[in-house]
């Protein structure tokens, strides 16, 4: 059975610098140990929600991004949105269903198709993730630690704020996140029906995160990361981990996540590199300049895309795509293939 959402205790914490409007819904325990999700908004003015230094996600219907209550039908559009196993709120197009589960043809193609499966669902964190090493990974613990080191450097953790993990996958790094006690709230997020119950299914098992469901800290909504059911501005943090490379439109992915950061909100994400980027460890930094027609070529080839990927980074991109969704401040650490990085969304 799970909890419904209260606001962070009292001292000890300290609140978002730019603490995000209202509560986000989550599962609640009802009679007979069943769970279900209701609404969790506290019903008073943003102005007031803010004096007190709540830090929860306002959520949005998908379709016309008015204010959504769990539960709910979307006085707007008419939709009702269902729950998944009666723990994961399910705010995508497709939910429930509709309409038959109508999908654009890009959708189809992409890697996201191949993490819809039980079978990847289940094996993500016992070998396929691990296997990333070959591209210069550094390992989960690694990378979530320097993650947090910028996010702790754009000014967020610390107690307070709100995470939002897109493409979560198994929830390997929400459950970091949500154990660490230096956000408000965390929310898993994936497309994949199979993934969010398998991060539903890690999070009961882990005493520390199961804590954290039961307190209102962590929730789960299944959502699309080109069209986040989430209000402007009531996140602080967005976190990607080795997931852009799978996205089927990343521009449509990325002006999303800045809409949703609230000002001086961090976008934190890691993916793969095209090979050429491994020249710059071998050469140095000047190499990148020197391969940039070679990756151009092998990017623009598609060679290597397929199953898991829908293309290959380059650092040039990476920073074009977020500088022209508004978002700055382009940090960097590179191995190999890895690249982890954040941006910023101005004050």
């Amino acid at each position: 059975a799970r909890a419904a959402n209260r606001a962070p205790p009292a001292g000890g914490r300290r609140a978002s610098r730019h603490p995000p409007a209202r509560l986000i819904a989550t599962p609640r325990a009802v009679e007979g140990g069943a769970s279900s999700v209701g609404p969790a908004f506290d019903g008073v003015d943003d102005s007031a929600t803010q004096s007190r230094g709540r830090a929860r996600p306002q959520l949005a219907c998908p379709i016309c991004l008015r204010a959504f209550v769990a539960g709910t039908t979307c006085a707007c559009c008419a939709r009702t949105f269902p729950t998944i196993d009666g723990n994961v709120l399910d705010l995508c197009l497709d939910a429930g269903g509709a309409n038959g589960a109508y999908t654009d043809p890009p959708l189809r193609k992409s890697g996201t198709t191949l993490f819809q499966s039980e079978a990847v669902a289940t094996v993500y964190e016992n070998g396929w993730r691990q296997s990333f090493a070959w591209a210069g990974f550094p390992g989960e613990s690694t990378e979530w630690e320097h993650a947090m080191e910028y996010v702790k450097a754009a000014g967020h953790g610390g107690g307070g704020g709100v995470l939002l993990d897109v493409s979560c996958g198994s929830g390997l790094f929400t459950r970091r996140f949500a154990a660490s006690g230096e956000f408000a709230h965390v929310v898993a997020s994936d497309y994949s029906a199979s993934m969010m119950r398998q991060t539903v299914a890690y999070c009961d098992a882990d005493v520390a995160t199961a804590s954290a469901v039961k307190d209102g800290v962590l929730s789960f909504v299944r959502a699309d990361v080109g069209r986040l059911p989430f209000a402007t501005g009531s996140v602080d943090v967005v976190h990607a981990g080795a997931a852009m490379h799978c996205w089927p439109s990343p521009s449509a992915a990325v002006v999303e996540i800045a809409r949703v950061l609230a000002p001086g909100g961090v976008f934190v994400a890691s993916t793969f590199m095209d090979p050429t980027a491994v020249l710059e460890d071998v050469f140095g930094a000047g190499a990148e300049a020197a391969a940039a027609p070679l990756a151009e070529a092998f990017v623009n080839s598609g060679v290597g895309t397929g199953g898991a990927f829908n293309q290959f980074w380059r650092e040039k991109d990476l920073r074009d795509l977020t500088g022209m969704c508004g978002l700055e401040g382009f940090e960097r650490r590179r191995s190999r293939q890895f690249i982890l990085f954040r941006v910023n969304k101005p004050l």
